[in-house]
């Protein structure tokens, strides 16, 4: 396949000033919210928002969804370090939810979390060049205005990616060790596309956003499957050319998150915008067709017998509730959001743990769907927290638009 896109160009002028979302970030501030009161007469009664309060064994997480999604960041910097890639993915959530809140408090708590990536003090060891400076937290904060010491490091390391970063021979961005050969996989869309597409807005740089497309673009055509508009993980992993057998929840969640940042990102009237909306609409929708009955998405989506996976169904909600909040997917799609929402709270102990998530999993075995479901699910793994804080950080969103 030709890579299309264009390295990025000389900066537009000298001055390292960048163009920051102060103007939005006022109009977040600003806005008129909703008491909880005020939001379940608009919505119809409480009956018709189970996802504010379930009540039962989770009774932790019957609190607001800010308080759940906050809840899980704590969490997981109690049980695991953030210097790994579900550390990046949880800042991400952070990011989001302070922003989207206008909530000073945790705005310097992101910050704080993220500095010491931007500094260099806290060392990270792992795929890819963005994660070393915070990932996708650290663009995000830069292009709303509120982390300006991040300039100069994103707009490096954004570099390294379009001209140093591993490619398949194909040019998609992949694993350092797996530069040159066939090897992809989806979650290289959750790891870069959403940095570029941020840094891209943030520095006034086209070609990273154009980038960030491409990218999603690739790995949805090299990797949906045309049976049934779902995602396979990976190609050239376990043989040679040949892509994954699955429809792993993980691995759809990462498109998922990925094509919804990258949709948040592109301004009005761009280019990309029709086509990268059409591709997050496909995708959402090919996940609610097998969305299960009780409102979470299972470990191989296509069979309902395997476990409800709790970290791909998060993404998935996020990718959901974004679409919503946005108005490029239709309200219709509203029930099944809080449907999910209140059946995640059900995997969520009074002590903010996380059930039902799969381990870490990359083309395992022969890539077949028996090897995926050899994974088992866990409690308390990383991969847990993220979606918590994102799935539940927009549904607080959601209450207040």
């Amino acid at each position: 396949m030709t890579r299309r896109s264009q390295a990025p160009g000389k900066n537009r002028s000298n001055s390292t000033t960048v163009k920051l979302g102060a103007n939005s970030l006022r109009a977040e501030k600003s806005r008129a919210r909703l008491s909880r009161r005020q939001f379940l007469l608009r919505a119809g009664g409480a009956a018709a928002l189970p996802w504010l309060a379930r009540p039962g064994r989770a009774a932790a997480s019957a609190g607001t969804p800010r308080e759940v999604a906050v809840a899980a960041f704590a969490k997981h910097k109690a049980t695991h370090p953030l210097t790994h890639y579900t550390g990046i993915l949880s800042l991400q959530a952070l990011a989001r939810l302070a922003v989207a809140e206008g909530d000073e408090h945790l705005i310097a708590q992101a910050r704080g979390e993220l500095l010491p990536f931007v500094r260099g003090e806290r060392v990270f060891r792992c795929n890819f060049p963005n994660y070393h400076i915070g990932g996708n937290g650290t663009a995000f904060l830069l292009w709303q205005g509120r982390l300006p010491e991040a300039v100069e490091p994103v707009r490096r390391h954004a570099r390294m990616i379009m001209t140093e970063a591993a490619r398949s021979s194909d040019g998609v961005l992949t694993r350092p060790d797996k530069g040159g050969t066939e090897a992809v996989f989806i979650d290289a869309a959750f790891a870069v596309c959403p940095f570029l597409a941020f840094a891209g807005r943030a520095l006034q740089e086209p070609a990273y956003l154009e980038e960030a497309y491409q990218q999603v673009q690739m790995l949805f055509t090299l990797l949906r499957d045309p049976a049934n508009g779902l995602l396979h993980q990976a190609r050239g992993f376990s043989q040679r050319g040949q892509v994954t057998e699955d429809h792993w929840s993980r691995g759809n969640g990462w498109g998922g998150l990925a094509v919804t940042e990258l949709l948040d990102a592109l301004p009005a009237g761009h280019a990309r915008r029709a086509e990268t909306t059409r591709l997050a609409s496909d995708l959402i929708e090919a996940c609610l067709r097998v969305q299960g009955p009780e409102g979470l998405w299972h470990q191989e989506l296509t069979l309902p017998s395997s476990y409800v996976e709790t970290s791909g169904s998060g993404l998935m909600l996020y990718a959901l509730g974004m679409g919503l909040a946005q108005g490029w997917l239709p309200t219709r799609h509203r029930a099944a959001f809080e449907r999910g929402l209140a059946a995640y709270r059900g995997y969520i102990e009074t002590d903010s743990s996380v059930r039902n998530t799969c381990v870490g999993c990359l083309s395992p075995g022969a890539g077949k769907i028996a090897d995926y479901l050899a994974k088992r699910p866990a409690t308390n793994d990383p991969h847990a927290f993220g979606p918590v804080a994102l799935a539940f950080g927009v549904a607080q969103r959601l209450i207040l638009s």
